[in-house]
C-alpha cells in the first residue's frame, strides 16, 4: 500500500517548527544576556543560574539537564496514567495519550533553549559593555537587560502563539495541578517562587529585572502572543 503525504499539512508543519526554533532562540539569548549582566532574571532562570554556580557547569548546561529530567518525568507520569486506564477500560495503550503532555514544540525547547543561553552569555561578553553607573544602579547592564527582556518576552509570545507544545517547566505544573486537584495558577506561582528561592540560595542573582519579570512580565508576553498569533496565522494561511 503506497503512503500518502499531504503536502499543505507537512509544509504547514516545517513553517511552525522553523518559527517555534526561532522563537526559542530569541529567548534562549534573552536569558542568556539578562545571566550575563548580573541584573537578575526570571525564576527558573535565577534556577539555572544558581545550580551551574552549585555544580560550576554553564546555565545552559544546567537548562537541558533539567529540562530533559522533566520530560522524562512527565513522560513517566504519562505513561502510568495511560497504564492504568488502559486497565481499566481493557484497552491498548495509545501513543498520544503516552505524549499526553509533551509534544513537538516540548522537544525543540529542549533542544535549543539550553545552547543559546550559553550563546546569549558569550555573545554579550563579546560586546564589552562598559560600566556606567547612576548612583547604585548600572544603567548599561540594566539597558542590556532589558533588551534580553524583550528578546524573551519575544520568544515566549512566539512559542505559545504557535501551541505546539508547552515548556517542561509548565508541563510539570500541569501534572501537579491535575494530581492534586487544584487550580493551575496557584501551583505555577509556587513552583516560581520555589524556584527562585533555590536559585538564589544556590548563588543565582536576584535584581532589578526579577522585579521587573515578575510584575510585568505576565501582560507583555500576554501581549506579544497575541500579536504573534495574528502574524503567524497570516503567515501559514494557505492560498
Amino acid at each position: 500500500m503506497k503512503l500518502e503525504i499531504n503536502k499543505e499539512s507537512l509544509v504547514l508543519w516545517i513553517k511552525k517548527i522553523i518559527m517555534c526554533t526561532l522563537s526559542l532562540i530569541l529567548l534562549g539569548i534573552g536569558c542568556g544576556i539578562n545571566l550575563a549582566t548580573n541584573q537578575g532574571a526570571d525564576p527558573i532562570t535565577v534556577f539555572y543560574d544558581g545550580l551551574s554556580v552549585a555544580l560550576k557547569i554553564t546555565a545552559g548546561q544546567v537548562a537541558t539537564a533539567l529540562n530533559a529530567t522533566l520530560i522524562v518525568l512527565v513522560l513517566a507520569f504519562d505513561f502510568a496514567d495511560a497504564r492504568k486506564k488502559s486497565k481499566k477500560n481493557n484497552k491498548k495503550i495509545k501513543f498520544s495519550d503516552i505524549f499526553n503532555h509533551i509534544h513537538i514544540g516540548t522537544i525543540i525547547y529542549l533542544m535549543i533553549l539550553g545552547v543559546f543561553i550559553d550563546f546569549g552569555v558569550w555573545a554579550y561578553g563579546l560586546l564589552n559593555v562598559p560600566n556606567i553607573m547612576v548612583w547604585i544602579f548600572n544603567i548599561s547592564q540594566i539597558g542590556a537587560s532589558l533588551i534580553g527582556c524583550l528578546l524573551c518576552f519575544i520568544g515566549l509570545g512566539g512559542f505559545v502563539a504557535l501551541a505546539i507544545g508547552i515548556d517542561p517547566w509548565t508541563a510539570a505544573a500541569v501534572i501537579l495541578s491535575e494530581k492534586t486537584r487544584r487550580p493551575f495558577a496557584p501551583i505555577k506561582v509556587i513552583l516560581d517562587a520555589l524556584t527562585l528561592l533555590f536559585g538564589w540560595l544556590m548563588g543565582g542573582t536576584v535584581g532589578i529585572i526579577t522585579l521587573f519579570c515578575a510584575f510585568v512580565g505576565g501582560p507583555i508576553i500576554q501581549k506579544s502572543a497575541e500579536i504573534l498569533d495574528k502574524t503567524f496565522k497570516k503567515m501559514l494561511k494557505s492560498d
